[in-house]
């Protein structure tokens, strides 16, 4: 599947399908699926075009568009177009000044605006009943298992610490222990406790196992990651859904960690306790953090 020209969850098309898609039929969640996948294909064809590409015919075009709430498919087409063009443009301004010959202060400068735009698409994405219900998991769960492997896997590291320092007992991934080692932590889990899967494209197929694996067993599940079709999204009872795109490195762990940081200090907001903790924690380490400059002079 591609991942860099999928349609921007925040779009009114990618929600109107998100309310819908349970109650498509197969043939219209083949077409939904498509318009997921690659809408900036999908705009550019005409109907005729689009459901050749698709396998469907006009009809079922026509009831995709009215399925979803638009008056037709010549709507649906236009609500498209417009919901994600705006979007790619720091990408496009990205490739433009690297055709240009762009000096390293040029190409550090895109490439953080590009995560500024990632961050406001996230904003635009967030809504108050998915994140109080996001932090009313995490809140309520008695252990965390946090899931994600690769870079996914040091952000993992940074959200278990981020919560532990709001009272929350955390795991993740071990090294070296791989799907085996997150399974002598999830055989002990139940439907008081919580895994965080964290995957971005392409999917890391250790996150899926082991998120699948903690589904089957009645765990509940919280996803961080990057799209409606995911696979990660069908996986758990809610997903926080992220902006990351990067031309040079996708995903964008800017982003991805921009979501995390809003995520502890939301649950820190709704923890009581959660400033003793951090208080108990800066006691009992503040002989290792702070030294004096002899302790670093050379014998």
């Amino acid at each position: 599947m591609r991942t860099k020209n999928r349609l921007p969850a925040q779009t009114l098309v990618a929600q109107r399908i998100a309310t819908h898609y349970s109650d498509l039929s197969s043939a219209l969640r083949q077409f939904a699926d498509q318009v997921l996948a690659d809408p900036v294909t999908l705009a550019r064809m005409s109907i005729h075009e689009a459901v050749e590409t698709v396998g469907v015919s006009v009809a079922t075009a026509n009831r995709f568009a009215t399925a979803i709430g638009f008056a037709g498919y010549a709507e649906f087409r236009s609500e498209l177009i417009k919901g994600f063009e705006s979007l790619f443009a720091p990408a496009e301004r990205l490739k433009q000044k690297l055709a240009e010959g762009a000096s390293p202060q040029e190409v550090m400068i895109a490439s953080m605006r590009e995560d500024i735009a990632n961050l406001e698409a996230t904003i635009s994405n967030l809504t108050a009943s998915q994140t109080e219900k996001a932090v009313e998991m995490i809140v309520n769960a008695e252990r965390i298992y946090i899931a994600g492997f690769e870079n996914a896997g040091s952000l993992a590291n940074i959200l278990a610490v981020g919560l532990e320092l709001t009272g929350k007992s955390v795991r993740t991934a071990e090294n070296g222990g791989g799907v085996v080692g997150a399974g002598r932590q999830l055989f002990k889990f139940g439907e008081n406790d919580l895994v965080i899967a964290v995957a971005f494209a392409f999917y890391m197929r250790d996150t899926l196992v082991v998120t699948q694996h903690a589904r089957q067993h009645g765990i509940p599940v919280l996803a961080i990651t990057d799209h409606l079709n995911s696979p990660l999204a069908a996986m758990s009872a809610l997903s926080l859904l992220v902006e990351a795109h990067h031309e040079f490195n996708p995903p964008s762990d800017t982003a991805i960690l921009g979501l995390i940081e809003a995520l502890v200090a939301a649950v820190a907001s709704k923890t009581p306790n959660a400033a003793e903790v951090v208080e108990k924690f800066a006691a009992y380490t503040y002989p290792w953090m702070i030294s004096s400059p002899t302790d670093w002079v050379p014998d």
